[in-house]
C-alpha cells in the first residue's frame, strides 16, 4: 500500500475512532432504551401516542441521537478502513461497505420513526385522520422502523465479523479483540435470524444483545486508552 494512503498518525486516528465509537454506543443506548424503550408500548397505540405527544422533546432528541450515530458510522467506516487496510484490503473494503450499507438501511428506517411527528398532535396531516387511526398508523410506522433497525443490525454483524478477521490478523492489535468482535458479529446476525426466521424464539433475542454489545465497549475502550502498537503498525505498513 502506498505510504501516501496511510494515516500519518495511526495512534491518534485509533483513539479518535474509539471516542467516536463510544459516542455511537452511548447515543444508541439513549435512542433505543431511554427514548423508544420508555415511549413505545407495542400493545397499545393510544398509550404510545400519548407518551410521544407528552414527551415530544425527548422523542425528537432520540431522532437526533440516531442521526448522530449514523453520521459517526460513516466516519468509522472510513477510519477503520484506513487502520486495517494494511492487513487485507479486500476484507477491509468489505467491512467498510457493510457499515455504509447498514447506515443507509438505518437512515431509511429512521424515516418511518418520524411518522408520529406528522400524524400526532396539532399538525395539518394529523387533522386528516381521526385520533384512533392516527395513533394506530403511527405505531405501524414505528414497527417498520424496528424491523429496519434489526435488518441494519444484521448488516452490522457482517461488519463486525470482517473487523474480527482483520483484528485477529493485525499484529498491531491484540488477537483477543478480533475474537470479541467476531462474537459480536455472530450475535447480531443470530439476533436477526431469530427475529425474522424463528419468531417462536423471539424472547431469546434480547439475550443475544449482551454478547453483541459488550465486545464493542471493550474495543472502543482499547482504541481510546491504548490505540495500537505503533512499531507493529510501521512493520505492517
Amino acid at each position: 500500500m502506498p505510504l501516501s494512503s496511510l494515516p500519518r498518525h495511526p495512534v491518534t486516528l485509533a483513539r479518535l475512532s474509539g471516542l467516536a465509537y463510544l459516542a455511537i454506543i452511548l447515543s444508541g443506548i439513549f435512542a433505543q432504551i431511554v427514548v423508544r424503550g420508555n415511549l413505545i408500548d407495542w400493545q397499545d397505540a393510544n398509550a404510545t401516542a400519548a407518551a410521544i405527544v407528552s414527551q415530544d422533546t425527548l422523542f425528537r432528541l432520540g431522532l437526533l441521537a440516531d442521526f448522530l450515530v449514523f453520521a459517526l458510522d460513516i466516519l468509522l467506516a472510513v477510519t477503520f478502513y484506513r487502520l486495517l487496510a494494511p492487513v487485507d484490503r479486500g476484507v477491509a473494503l468489505f467491512a467498510l461497505s457493510a457499515r455504509l450499507v447498514m447506515s443507509a438501511v438505518m437512515v431509511t428506517a429512521l424515516l418511518a420513526e418520524t411518522a408520529p411527528l406528522l400524524l400526532l398532535g396539532e399538525t395539518p396531516i394529523a387533522g386528516q385522520l381521526d385520533a384512533d387511526t392516527a395513533n394506530a398508523v403511527s405505531l405501524i410506522f414505528l414497527g417498520l422502523h424496528n424491523e429496519g433497525y434489526i435488518l441494519g443490525l444484521m448488516l452490522f454483524g457482517l461488519h463486525c465479523g470482517a473487523l474480527g478477521i482483520l483484528l485477529a490478523r493485525a499484529r498491531y492489535f491484540p488477537a483477543f479483540l478480533g475474537l470479541l468482535m467476531g462474537l459480536s458479529g455472530i450475535s447480531y446476525l443470530a439476533l436477526g435470524v431469530v427475529h425474522f426466521g424463528i419468531p417462536a424464539l423471539s424472547g431469546v433475542g434480547g439475550l443475544l444483545l449482551l454478547p453483541a454489545a459488550l465486545p464493542e465497549f471493550v474495543f472502543a475502550g482499547w482504541l481510546i486508552f491504548v490505540g495500537l502498537n505503533r512499531r507493529q503498525w510501521a512493520a505492517a505498513a
